[in-house]
């Protein structure tokens, strides 16, 4: 809750005030000393009236996908209800203006209530970031008749947007590791060799004849053909470096940081993904967590999880990933490429760093 005084009301009231205290004091009577009451009790009323107006007011939000994408256009819906006797007047809704628009209802709206009168709110809304945050309606503010002070409260029931990042090539130029020599490692689920390798199995009509292994048939008696190995790939492990950001966190400049490292991750699965290519994803979910992403299907399952589920459970877990990335840096790692997606990098870093 804030308090904000308007100082020229203040200084008005204060010499009203003084007023009546001398008028009080020179004349007496009961007419003047129930001025001198209301005036010294105005404020203390006001602050009542205001404290059941919040104490009965309801407000429910939502939109009409729990999970949406980052400025894609969704219908907003609020209902706001004064459940007391006591009407409310000019009412102010400041709104989440700096991370979300809402195209129908303005940010300092003013709105009027009557006894146990209810009103419904509709706006489209589009989400400026990525990630996992509070939308809507943030604060109602109440002003005393007199203008003189204004509170500002939170909305007690607030509606918590997941916002995935769009899909996009920011990553490419990172990990453009078709060069790498020494390709050795995981391999792929979908592609494989051009020249058929040893295993075998019946021949079956299409087979190329090249693929038939002559000496087998001829001891088997039937056509025995041999089958490519599946494509080997260099081991590419990315390690999602999340921050650690209490959950509570909804500064900007925190919202900021985790839109572009949740674009960057979601690009980097899907420069493998989209060619069937394996990669291994290491990410904070809770406990530090690991998914091979080698195909549309488990990039999906990655997709799903990642816009509101890259989080740390305890310290232990945070230590854990810094202490990975300190292990690759100093040289101690396996065969392959490890990259590192930072979240918050150093004064001079970059966001990610490459390690063969």
């Amino acid at each position: 809750m804030q308090i904000h005084i308007n100082l020229k009301g203040l200084i008005l009231y204060l010499a009203v005030l003084a007023a009546s205290l001398v008028l009080a004091s020179f004349y007496g009577g009961p007419l003047v000393f129930a001025w001198l009451f209301a005036i010294l009790l105005m404020l203390p009323l006001s602050g009542a009236y205001i404290f059941l107006n919040y104490r009965y007011l309801r407000i429910f939000q939502e939109i009409d996908l729990h999970r949406v994408s980052k400025n894609e256009d969704h219908r907003y819906r609020a209902i706001i209800e004064n459940a007391g006797i006591l009407p409310i007047h000019r009412m102010r809704l400041s709104t989440f203006s700096d991370r979300c628009d809402l195209y129908e209802i303005s940010d300092g709206q003013e709105i009027s209530l009557g006894t146990l009168e209810k009103k419904e709110l509709v706006s489209g809304i589009s989400c400026k970031y990525a990630g996992s945050y509070n939308i809507g309606i943030e604060t109602v503010g109440f002003t005393d008749p007199f203008s003189i002070f204004r509170v500002e409260c939170i909305v007690s029931y607030t509606f918590r947007a997941v916002v995935s990042p769009p899909i996009t090539d920011i990553a490419d130029r990172v990990l453009d590791l078709e060069n790498l020599v020494n390709s050795t490692g995981l391999k792929s689920n979908r592609l494989y060799e051009t020249i058929p390798g040893s295993d075998m199995r019946p021949y079956q009509t299409g087979d190329p004849m090249h693929s038939i292994n002559w000496k087998v048939s001829a001891r088997l008696s039937e056509l025995v053909t041999r089958v490519p190995d599946k494509m080997e790939k260099r081991a590419v492990t990315i390690v999602a470096q999340a921050a650690r950001v209490p959950d509570n966190s909804q500064d900007l400049e925190s919202l900021k940081k985790r839109d572009y490292f949740l674009e960057f991750i979601v690009s980097a699965a899907w420069h493998f993904a989209h060619q069937n290519l394996p990669v291994r994803l290491i990410y904070p979910a809770g406990k530090v967590s690991e998914s091979v992403v080698d195909s549309h299907s488990s990039f999906m399952n990655f997709y799903s999880i990642e816009a509101d589920g890259i989080f740390y459970n305890s310290e232990e877990e945070f230590k854990k990933i810094q202490d990975m990335a300190e292990d690759q840096r100093s040289g101690a790692h396996e065969n392959g490429t490890w990259i590192f997606i930072r979240e918050d990098p150093e004064p001079g870093e970059s966001h990610f760093a490459v390690c063969d």
